[in-house]
């Protein structure tokens, strides 16, 4: 296994040209099976294609960071994913009192990447549907079937079908970078960021730090989160790169369809399945990624609160994996 790990390392650092000058094409998945659990943020699936650097145009200066006279490599990106969310008791056939809804979205988001040594940035415009139209019954009850895991039985009391809309902006700013041990370095970051919309909206912001090779070549491209936190179109112009990094936030939460949205199907009372949001919630993670100028990997565990105040777990967590490569 040492053996391995020591020629995918080396496979991964023999490059020479510059990744990020051509397109980028990912696949990552979030689950909570790393922890041995099945509730809240279950699991997640997303598929990401990232153009190659492009100049922006007259309509997209303004979100580009050369607007500040920063020197930037900027790219547009589409995300298709599906989330899903999950009580704790997956095998009840009833409602649960103070337990998460069931909850599935489906979305396709639209990003404006600018990246550069100093600091990254996107935009982002999402458009999505939860409820059956989201196919998470779909999804959970086949993953399930193919590994044996226990048959979800609640979905009829999923959040309703409902159209959802939003925008984000997410900012990383190097506070720190020096050389550190041979040619790696250590670096450390404040991610600020905020999303608007009927899906959720929030307000966060958290520190990371950061340990590797070609660090300012690579900044943006991780975030604090639990649900699809690695971004490797935000990668930048170095051939080859890797990095570990860890990080936590606090947000800020307005508003979550997840746990507030309506429930047509629960039985009379319906109010006694009702859960309240709890507005300030905290993430941290941890991560490895590793990538040259032909593909990549990140892996990674994270953790948050509880996102609800009748919440029996303090705690939730995730593991996740992105494999990506550039062509």
């Amino acid at each position: 296994m040492k053996k391995l790990a020591c020629l995918l390392s080396l496979a991964l650092l023999t490059a020479h040209s510059y990744a990020s000058d051509r397109s980028t094409l990912s696949v990552g998945v979030d689950n909570d099976g790393t922890f041995g659990t099945d509730r809240d943020y279950s699991s997640g699936v997303f598929i990401n294609y990232t153009s190659p650097a492009t100049t922006p145009s007259l309509g997209f200066t303004p979100l580009s960071l050369s607007l500040w006279g920063i020197s930037s490599i900027d790219k547009i990106g589409v995300t298709l994913g599906q989330k899903i969310y999950t009580p704790s008791d997956i095998a009840s056939s009833q409602p649960q009192v103070n337990d998460r809804p069931y909850a599935g979205y489906l979305y396709l988001e639209t990003n404006y990447i600018s990246v550069s040594p100093v600091a990254a940035q996107r935009f982002n415009v999402t458009l999505g549907t939860t409820g059956e139209r989201s196919l998470s019954k779909e999804s959970q009850e086949f993953i399930h079937s193919l590994i044996g895991s226990d048959e979800p039985q609640g979905w009829d009391y999923q959040i309703d079908n409902e159209y959802t809309a939003g925008v984000g902006y997410l900012v990383h700013l190097n506070l720190l970078r020096d050389k550190f041990w041979s040619n790696s370095s250590l670096e450390l970051s404040n991610i600020t960021g905020g999303n608007a919309g009927n899906f959720r909206s929030d307000v966060a912001t958290g520190f990371m730090l950061r340990w590797g090779y070609n660090l300012e070549d690579s900044l943006g491209a991780a975030e604090i989160s639990t649900e699809n936190p690695f971004r490797p179109g935000m990668l930048g112009p170095s051939g080859t790169g890797w990095f570990a990094y860890t990080g936590v936030k606090t947000a800020y939460v307005f508003n979550d369809i997840t746990i507030e949205g309506d429930r047509s199907g629960l039985p009379s009372p319906s109010a006694q399945y009702d859960v309240t949001l709890e507005n300030v919630q905290s993430s941290a993670i941890v991560g490895f990624a590793i990538y040259n100028e032909r593909f990549g990997v990140n892996v990674n565990l994270s953790g948050t609160t509880q996102a609800y105040k009748e919440s029996a777990h303090s705690i939730s967590g995730n593991g996740g994996i992105s494999l990506f490569a550039f062509f």
